[in-house]
């Protein structure tokens, strides 16, 4: 099922690094849609050829929730940072917290938004999207071929459903679910810093892939807490410590798997 998929072949247009105020900058690169093994993922490359801004569209295993990624070309936080932010597709502002982090190579600052199905289907007639961090510019991307690249989205997801057995129980390929204590991964040493200054409680619940062996081979937010930070906490200490018993099926096979956690409760008593 793995595979990579170009879509929209758009003229390239060379523009500078950094967008100028108002500015909307035109993309350089199709789309690309990366059919991984724990993540369907679109990208595609905007302005200057030689350090390009790259904007990504990450759907959740189930569909529900949608990541927009901006990469930039120039260093990022050493530790994640929450930022007020906002995401436009025309239709007015999208508000939430943003997650602003530095790659793992320290070369690039990334920006991370999480929203809605229903929100990210503004962008099938949308011209344009606008990223607005506040204390940073706003960035906007011109938009094309977007009705085409959530479909391809949709059926990289239903591929990934199919793949990690998401419907095991009801087509009985699964007798046996994947099993494990999820919550007594945790400590109070995991509160992120910035949430304890910033007062930031919440719940969050998570989407696992689980692999033959129980290890977690994916990590998604399924209802995210609204804290973005505390969400990826959540992600980054289960994939690191959680031990699952591996779901079986009707003859004691180990198969791949998906895990529904309980809530995840971050909270500062």
């Amino acid at each position: 099922m793995f595979h990579r998929v170009c879509l929209a072949v758009i003229p390239i247009t060379l523009l500078s690094t950094a967008p100028a105020s108002g500015e909307t900058l035109q993309p350089i690169k199709n789309w690309v849609v990366d059919y991984r093994d724990d993540q369907c993922l679109a990208s595609r490359d905007y302005g200057n050829p030689d350090k390009p801004i790259t904007l990504g569209v990450r759907p959740s295993p189930n569909g529900e929730t949608y990541e927009l990624l901006v990469r930039q070309p120039h260093y990022g936080p050493s530790y994640a940072m929450e930022l007020k932010a906002a995401v436009d597709f025309g239709k007015g502002p999208i508000k939430a917290w943003l997650l602003s982090y530095a790659s793992a190579d320290h070369k690039s600052n990334l920006y991370q938004f999480r929203i809605s199905a229903e929100e990210m289907s503004q962008a099938k007639s949308a011209s344009t999207v606008t990223v607005d961090p506040s204390g940073s510019p706003s960035i906007t991307f011109a938009l094309k071929s977007m009705p085409e690249l959530l479909q391809s989205l949709q059926a990289c997801t239903a591929d990934l459903e199919s793949y990690w057995n998401a419907n095991g129980d009801k087509d009985g390929s699964i007798a046996t679910p994947a099993k494990g204590d999820i919550r007594s991964v945790f400590s109070a040493d995991d509160y992120p810093d910035v949430a304890l200054q910033l007062e930031q409680s919440g719940s969050t619940q998570f989407l696992l892939l689980i692999d033959e062996k129980g290890a977690v081979a994916g990590c998604h937010t399924l209802k995210p807490s609204g804290i973005p930070v505390l969400d990826a906490m959540g992600c980054q200490v289960i994939t690191k410590r959680a031990k699952l018993s591996p779901a079986r099926d009707k003859q004691g096979k180990a198969v791949r798997s998906t895990l529904t956690t309980p809530p995840v409760k971050w909270s500062l008593e």
